[in-house]
This record gives structure tokens, sequence and C-alpha cells, in this order.
């Protein structure tokens, strides 16, 4: 099945993530419209060696030898390095390229992505803070809250819980087979989760 140009192109702008291609010597040959978009400069700027503007100063000497030993072992390559954005903020990008080979193993030219890190780790900052403010709000409840499975399996357990019986969440977590529900009690609770 072959594919033309122009389903090429569109299939590598629709990746939703900075993409580029390269000759085999880091000259810029095609970038997505997200790269462009995220960068602010034209595929005229950026081509050939116009990308190293968007490169952090600090990074890209790094960047170009880590390019250079990939492309000396024919090998993949990953760099985490700062990519400029549009406004002039520099952001961490993890940097990916692998080779395309000619029918004589000679790497020809370079395709690769670049993923914003800080995404991921604002992402990942505002899943913690979001946990911990669940948690604060969970511990204030002036009462005895358990989260648990639809099979009855302990989850979480707020501090007044804990207080209360005197045990830990694991210790909590074998309710059905410990004393921390009275005797006579257990069988119909037991019961009541099994029905549900």
């Amino acid at each position: 099945m072959s594919h033309s140009a122009d389903q090429f192109r569109d299939f590598i702008g629709a990746i939703p993530t900075l993409a580029w291609s390269a000759a085999s010597d880091a000259s810029a040959e095609s970038f997505n419209q997200r790269w462009l978009d995220y960068t602010g400069l034209s595929a005229p700027e950026a081509a050939g060696w116009g990308w190293k503007p968007a490169i952090h100063p600090d990074d890209l000497s790094r960047l170009l030898d880590a390019f250079h030993r990939a492309r000396e072992s024919g090998q993949p390559f990953e760099f985490a390095a700062r990519l400029r954005r549009f406004d002039g903020t520099f952001c961490r990008f993890l940097m990916r390229g692998n080779p395309v080979r000619d029918e004589r193993r000679n790497v020809v030219k370079w395709y690769g992505t670049n993923t914003d890190l800080e995404d991921r780790a604002r992402a990942e900052d505002a899943l913690r803070l979001s946990a911990e403010g669940l948690r604060l709000i969970v511990d204030t409840i002036p009462g005895l809250v358990a989260i648990m499975t639809a099979s009855g399996e302990v989850e979480l357990v707020n501090h007044r819980v804990l207080e209360y019986f005197g045990r830990t969440l694991d210790e909590l977590k074998h309710w059905g087979t410990s004393d921390s529900v009275h005797p006579d009690d257990l069988p119909g609770v037991v019961a009541a989760w099994r029905v549900g």
C-alpha cells in the first residue's frame, strides 16, 4: 500500500507532539505545524540550520554532540534540552530521533519528536496536589470515613478511623477476618457487601 506525500504530511501534522525530519547531517528538512507554532519560527526560517536558535544556548552544543554520536553509530538518540517557545520562554523537552537507512544501510534521514517534559511534570504536580488536598479534606471530616471498593476492600480511611480502631490501614484492609466489626454483626456486614 503506497501513500502520497500529502497523506504523509497530513499524518505528521496530526501527531499530537512536535515532529521534525532532518537530513543525515542534522540539517532540518521539515517540521510539523505544532513545532512551528510552538517555536514561532516559519518553515523557511527553521530550515537547514535555522532551527538552532530554538534550542537554549547552554544545551545546543550538547545536543549537537548527542546527534553526532547517534549519526556515527547510526542509532536512535534521546536527549533532554530546553526549547524556546514563541514567547521566548524555554521549556524542557525530550528530543528523540530515529534514523532512516537506504538499501546499503547508510543513514539518509532522521525523523524525530520533541515531547514537552514540563507538561508532564505540571500534570504530576497537579495530581499530587489534588491527592494531598483530597487527603486533607477527608482527614478533617469530623467522622469515620472509609473509601472501599465495590467488593468491600478498604482503599483509604481518614485519620479518625485509624485512631478509633487503633490499627494501621493494612490491618484494616482485612476487616472481614478481624475483630474490627463486632462478631455478632460481622456475618451481616460481609453478606451486605457480597450482595452489592
